[in-house]
Formats: structure tokens, sequence, C-alpha cells
């Protein structure tokens, strides 16, 4: 057995456990991995061939085809192997902070520069001659094909030596130490090559590389090392923001408590006040001390069946960061507006997140309706049990406040919403008894506090059923690699039939039932690939939508309609008007399915 035979048969040990350790053990679902996935299975293959190789040149009468098939094709690995490793560095020279999807177009340009370089070689190697050598127990292959590869190897190591240098400031990273070794060996095994072309060392040293690149690419170590850090700050935050919760739910139950006290005392020394004022602002406090007793802090008898669930997944984070954004535009200079989301809150949450958008907002819009200076807070607390997490919602404002009679109207208020009610919320015509009205239905609770020329605080208490799985339809930092669309319909269950059309075929879907909801979202800098409007949802036609976001600065996503069967005949009219494509209703399946066609 030769010494080139040996490195090749000891290659492939260790490739084999390389492939094992890799391919077996998770890991993260990153660029450079795939293409490392990529080099170690072409490895192998050319391990396989180089061996083989030994042994056609050893019975070159009885295999001459099969070794004509087996050395070109080792040729062939070499420069498949080499082409992988060049993308590979042009992968991890990427600038940090590019974004997954223009890293992909980046790399797919680096791809086409390649794959016509490889075509190229992979040509010259099938048709150019290669000569088989034996001399004892010195054999190998020569010719022009071979020389092709001396060729191929200066252009792949100056074409991403180039890209190295514009990425100097990262060249310390562990990441390039395969690199420059591979340029280091891959010169002394070429020169040794050129003087001994018996020693056989290429493979072998391809194989040492692509090991040494796993200790690179991923260190589970440090991985579960990082882990058990962000699991501990994660916890400390917690704990913090529970105390904090506790802190201000205890301030809340005293407060009324000593209100109580001093107005039992007011009815023996004050003989100015009215005997029924006392009785009334006592069974005020008693309501306040009760609904944070029974309706914020107990959870004992709550139960996740009686939960409104209204099968709508949704981002619990999402939603409070689009209502905060939201607001701070709405607040006037001299007003501080602040919030405060638990870290405690779950990423998904099952109910209807439309309406409570809905309540909350209208609540802070009415915050800064009747707050000219001071401050808007809006908190976020949560408890969780089993399954179900009930969101404490505070909204406290230094406003112009509420006298009794009104804040009791409207807590006494058990009314459904008219189509009055409807049309005022899709246009965020402020109310807070529709407000309540939406609360009751979502079957959530809510508490008013409020002192005239001091300000006001509301407490919504709403019970959500928690979502453990691990897809959604939406995400809070979506992936930038698929497409996305802004579906506007005000029928929920149509809303969501056609949100999975598109979930289906890999498109993040995102819904909402009021055409304003879409000038919101686009102001305050969400991105959407596509956006659909349902022309018979939005006030006053698809086209008055149009025009407002065509207003927004630099607005120029796409704007698609959703026709009825009625207006069919006047489908390429809605196109001349502004809109680049239209979705007929009548088959919304198919008609959707072709609209992704043209997507992709």
């Amino acid at each position: 057995m030769s010494l080139s035979s040996t490195f090749s048969i000891c290659s492939l040990f260790y490739n084999i456990l390389l492939m094992i350790v890799f391919f077996s053990k998770e890991k993260m679902k990153t660029i450079e991995n795939k293409i490392y996935g990529y080099l170690i299975v072409s490895n192998f293959i050319g391990v396989v061939l180089a061996i083989s190789s030994f042994y056609c040149i050893l019975n070159l009468e009885e295999t001459n085809i099969y070794n004509i098939i087996v050395t070109k094709g080792l040729l062939i690995y070499y420069a498949v192997w080499q082409i992988l490793f060049g993308i590979y560095v042009f992968s991890i020279s990427c600038d940090s902070k590019m974004s997954i999807e223009k890293k992909k177009k980046y790399l797919n340009k680096v791809v086409t520069f390649y794959i016509p370089l490889l075509i190229a070689v992979v040509i010259a190697v099938i048709y150019l001659p290669l000569h088989n050598h034996t001399e004892g127990e010195v054999y190998y292959t020569y010719g022009m094909a071979a020389n092709v590869l001396y060729l191929l190897t200066p252009i792949v190591i100056t074409s991403f030596g180039i890209r190295m240098l514009f990425n100097y400031r990262n060249l310390k990273s562990k990441k390039y130490l395969p690199v420059f070794l591979f340029v280091l060996i891959g010169a002394v095994v070429t020169i040794i090559q050129r003087i001994n072309p018996g020693m056989l060392l290429m493979t072998a040293m391809e194989t040492f590389i692509t090991v040494l690149m796993y200790f690179t690419i991923e260190n589970p170590d440090v991985k579960v090392i990082n882990e058990l850090n962000r699991n501990k700050d994660i916890l400390e935050k917690n704990n913090e923001d529970r105390s904090n919760f506790l802190f201000r739910m205890t301030q809340e139950v005293r407060k009324p408590i000593s209100n109580i006290d001093n107005l039992t005392n007011m009815i023996d020394t004050d003989k100015y006040v009215k005997l029924e004022d006392i009785v009334s602002a006592i069974k005020s406090n008693t309501r306040q001390i009760s609904y944070i007793v029974n309706d914020v802090l107990d959870v004992s008898s709550a139960d996740v069946r009686k939960i409104k669930i209204k099968n709508n997944k949704y981002d619990a984070k999402r939603l409070f960061e689009e209502i905060n954004l939201f607001i701070k535009d709405k607040v006037s200079e001299n007003v501080k507006y602040s919030s405060s989301i638990s870290s405690e809150l779950p990423e998904y949450l099952n109910g209807d997140n439309i309406k409570i958008k809905q309540a909350i907002m209208s609540i802070l819009l009415n915050s800064v309706e009747n707050t000219k200076k001071g401050f808007i807070e809006l908190n976020v607390s949560v408890i969780v049990k089993y399954d179900m997490c009930r969101l404490i919602i505070t909204v406290e404002d230094s406003g112009v406040g509420m006298n009794i009679s009104k804040v009791n109207d409207i807590l006494t208020l058990d009314k459904p919403l008219d189509e009055k009610d409807e049309d005022r919320l899709a246009n965020m015509d402020v109310d807070l008894n529709i407000t309540k009205k939406i609360i009751n239905i979502i079957g959530g609770s809510i508490m008013i506090k409020s002192e005239v020329d001091k300000g006001t605080e509301f407490i919504v208490v709403i019970d959500q059923k928690i979502e453990t799985g691990k897809k959604s339809n939406i995400k809070t930092n979506y992936n930038e690699s698929k497409k996305r669309v802004l579906i506007v319909d005000d029928d929920l269950d149509k809303l969501n039939k056609e949100k999975e059309l598109f979930i289906k075929h890999d498109i993040d879907a995102v819904g909402t039932m009021y055409g304003l909801d879409v000038i919101n979202k686009i102001s305050t800098g969400e991105k959407f690939d596509y956006i659909i409007l349902d022309d018979d949802t939005v006030k006053g036609s698809a086209k008055s939508t149009l025009d407002e976001l065509k207003e927004i600065p630099k607005f120029d996503t796409p704007v698609i309609v959703m026709l009825e069967e009625n207006k069919k005949m006047i489908k390429e009219h809605y196109k001349e008007i502004g809109f680049s494509d239209y979705i007929l209703k009548d088959d919304i399946e198919s008609s959707i399915n072709e609209f992704i066609k043209k997507m992709k």
C-alpha cells in the first residue's frame, strides 16, 4: 500500500466521522452551514473516488473505461470542492449587518460568477486527454485535463482573496483560519506534486481543511453558555417585572382602603358633607378594591374553557408595538408618553386581537385628546396560569379627568355594538362607551378611576389562550427571505381563509379588517411586498385608500384589489386608476393561487 493511498483511506475515516457528527446534530439553519454541508458531502465523494483511482491504476488493463470515469471524476471533484470553498469564503466575508435576503441575492451573484467557470472546467476535463503513469509503486495521472485544475485554483484563490481584502477588519476571526491554511498547505501540496507526481495529497489536504472548518463554524459549548446566560437574563427580567407588578397592585389596593378610612371619619367630623356623597364615594372605592382582588389578581377560579376564543393566533408583543408606534405620533410635545410591556408576555396568543387593539387604542386616544400637558403611560402586565394568560393593561394620564357620574355611566353600560358603533370604530372615532362594549364582547372587564383636573386611570383585564405551537401566521421578526402581504377584509372568516392560502405557499400574511389600519402600518414603517384590499371593505372604496397610501413618502408597494362578481366587467378599469392587479372573489382560492404564481 502506497503512502498516498494510506492518506486517502485515513481521510475517508475522518470524513465519515465528520458526517455523522455534523448531520446528526441539531444546528442553526445558516447559509454557511448549508454550504459546509455540501463541502462535506463533496469531500466524501472525492475521497471515495481517490481510493477507487488507486485500484483502477493497479488494474489498468481490466478497468480501462472505469478508470477514465473515476480519474476524470476525481478531477471534477477537485473543481467542485474549490468552487464550494470559494462560495463559503464569500459568505463569511459578507457584512454582518446584511439582511438574509440581501445576503442570498449577493451569493447568487457569486454563484453566477463561479458556475460558468465550473462548467468550462468540467467540459475541459471530459474532452481533454488524460494519461496514466505507472512505474513500480509510483502511479498517477497527467495530461491537459489535469493541467486545467492548475489554472482553476489561482482563479478561485484570487477571487475570494480580493473579497477578503474588502473585509480586512474581520480577518482575525477564527473563520478565516481554514482559508489561510488552504492557501498555505495548498501551495505546498501543489509544489510537492509537481516535484513528485506520485504523492497524491490534494484529497487528504481538502479533508483536513473540511474537518478544521467544523470547529470554526459552530462551537456547541459556547452556544450552550450563551443560551444559559440568555435564560438567566430572561429569568431576572421576569422576576423584576413580577415584583413591579405586585408592588403596583399593592399600592392600588392601599389607596382606596385609605380613602374609605378617611371617608368614615368624615361622617362624624364633617357636618357639611352629605351622607349620600360619602356612601357613594365608599362604594366607588370598594368597587376598586373588589376589581383588583377579584378581576385582576384572582386566577384561582379562571377556566380556559370560558375564554372567548376567536381562533385567531396573533403575536402579542407585536400588537402592543404597533399600538405604541401609532400613539407616539398623536401625543403633543407637552406630554410625555411612555410604555412598559412585561417580558413575561407570551409570544403568541389566541383571541380577537383586532378588537383588543381597537379598545386599547380608543382608550389611549381618549387620553391624548384630554391630556394637553403632563404624561400618558401604558403598562402591560400578565398573569399566566397553565395555558391561560391574563392581560392587565393599564392606561394612566394627567388629563382633565371625569366626574364620578360619568365614570359610573360608562361602567354600568351593557349594550351590544350597533352599525353606527362599527362605522365609528372604522374611522377611529373615540368613544369610551363603544370601548366598554368592545371589552364586553371579548369577555374582558374594565375599571376607571378618575378625578376632575387630576387625571384618569383605566385598567383593562382580558383573558387569552396561550398558543404553544411552533407555527404561527405572524412573526415578530418575520423571515426577510419570505414574501410578505397585507390583506384587508372585514369578514374575519374570509380573512383567515385568504391568509391561509398565502401561508400554504410559505408567504408571510398579515390581516386586518379596517382600511385605516393599512395607512397606520405603512406610515409607521412596516414593509410589505403586496397590499391586497377588498373593494367592499374599505370606507369610501379601495381607490380612496390607494390615494392615501400614495401620499405617504417613498411608498411604492404594489396594491391589489379584490372584486366581487358584479364588478368583473370593469376589472381592467381598476388597473387603469392605479392598482397593480386584481383578484376576483367569486373563486377566491384559484384567483389567489394564480396571483401567487405571478408573485414567484
